[in-house]
């Protein structure tokens, strides 16, 4: 039997994702307040992972050049930004001699292997300029989000074994806790992007394949135990997703490390 999503519904997902996270805002507000009072004029920006492009958007008028990096196509074609330098490919692949102010590398890491950790954020820091940051924003195994999934499976990854793969290669660094969260205006909406999250984050395809077809009946009707608790006093879907920005400065004087 096993159990999918459609075309649809994965279309209705990442257009939730791309319209109502607020991460985008949260970075915004992070680098406005603590990273451009110590940038030079124009700084350059790499956003790696670059998603739907609203990272990109959201800081642009800060930068005076922007790289992002997106392998997926539809993902990032709605992205209208004259100044920005789009290249379709993982950062594996990127082979620049260019360093930059800034790198972001928001809500990517859950499609890297966690054996491949710590050479990413090498590779990540690898493209900083001296006196530069690189910004890497995760969920955090806390809040909702944290919960829905937590009901699926128990050992999943999140901004905390970032945090442990960068205390363990001793790099200077800070997290900061933030709340971002996603919104719908209908159940099905809701219960199709907590789905995604389950279906995508908690098991395997071969897992999803393997089940039987009471057992898919049973998973879905969790599911949409979980979308339904979503449901604001305004009557639209609210949910929650607690993050943290974890700063790694590349510079002499590092900032103090906070566990």
């Amino acid at each position: 039997m096993g159990i999918t999503m459609s075309p649809h519904e994965y279309a209705t997902a990442f257009r939730l994702l791309a319209a109502t996270a607020r991460h985008p805002e949260n970075i915004g507000q992070f680098v406005e307040a603590r990273l451009l009072p110590r940038l030079p004029a124009h700084p350059s920006l790499l956003d790696v992972g670059a998603g739907s492009g609203r990272v990109a958007e959201r800081l642009a008028k800060h930068f005076g050049s922007l790289t992002l990096l997106e392998p997926n196509p539809e993902q990032i074609a709605g992205l209208a930004l004259e100044k920005a330098k789009v290249l379709l490919q993982p950062l594996e692949r990127y082979d620049s001699p260019d360093r930059y102010e800034l790198v972001v590398c928001s809500h990517v890491l859950y499609h890297v292997p966690f054996s491949d950790w710590g050479g990413f954020i090498d590779r990540l820091l690898s493209l900083v300029r001296p006196g530069g940051s690189c910004l890497i924003a995760m969920a955090a195994a806390r809040g909702p989000t944290y919960e829905l999934c937590r009901d699926f499976v128990e050992n999943l990854l999140f901004s905390e074994q970032v945090v442990a793969t960068i205390q363990q290669k001793g790099l200077p660094h800070e997290v900061i806790p933030t709340m971002s969260g996603f919104h719908a205006k209908t159940f099905e909406e809701m219960y199709t992007l907590c789905r995604f999250f389950v279906l995508e984050g908690c098991f395997t395809a071969a897992q999803l394949a393997a089940l039987t077809e009471a057992e898919a009946r049973e998973l879905d009707a969790r599911i949409r135990v979980h979308a339904e608790r979503c449901r604001g006093a305004d009557g639209e879907y609210h949910l929650e997703q607690d993050e943290d920005l974890i700063l790694l400065p590349l510079r002499s004087e590092p900032l103090r490390s906070i566990a």
